[in-house]
């Protein structure tokens, strides 16, 4: 079965966009549209990485899904990548960015160092090796 990630953000045009390029690198993808769904969505589906937003209008923030998963075992390890549209400063106040599995990147973000960012909490589990240049 393919690996599963769960995208957060709700900003549908975004998550559209982050669930297609990751599909087309033969991912499972759902996407939440805010913090309450996906810390119910992980329950069933265990995914191999979290990529959320910080901010959303509704329960939660990124941030709170983060700490909410991390109580539980299972998800200890589990890679995040927090996209935000916050300047640097107030991200990183907020964003736990000295845990080894949590990545802070800022929107516009291109593909390639989004893809980059994977392998680099992943390895090669999910995406396979970066292609030779």
């Amino acid at each position: 079965m393919k690996p599963a990630v769960i995208v957060v953000d709700d900003d549908y045009a975004i998550a559209e966009m982050l669930s297609d390029a990751l599909e087309r690198q033969g991912l499972r993808v759902t996407h939440c549209h805010d913090a309450a769904q996906a810390v119910i969505q992980s329950q069933g589906l265990r995914p191999a990485l979290l990529i959320s937003d910080i901010m959303m209008p509704t329960w939660g923030t990124g941030v709170d899904t983060y700490k909410r998963l991390r109580l539980h075992p299972r998800f200890k390890n589990l890679p995040f990548i927090f996209l935000t549209g916050l300047k640097k400063d107030q991200a990183e106040r907020l964003v736990p960015i000295t845990d080894s599995k949590v990545r802070l990147l800022h929107k516009p973000v291109s593909l390639a160092v989004l893809m980059q960012t994977i392998r680099d909490l992943t390895g090669d589990r999910l995406l396979g090796p970066a292609p030779k240049v």
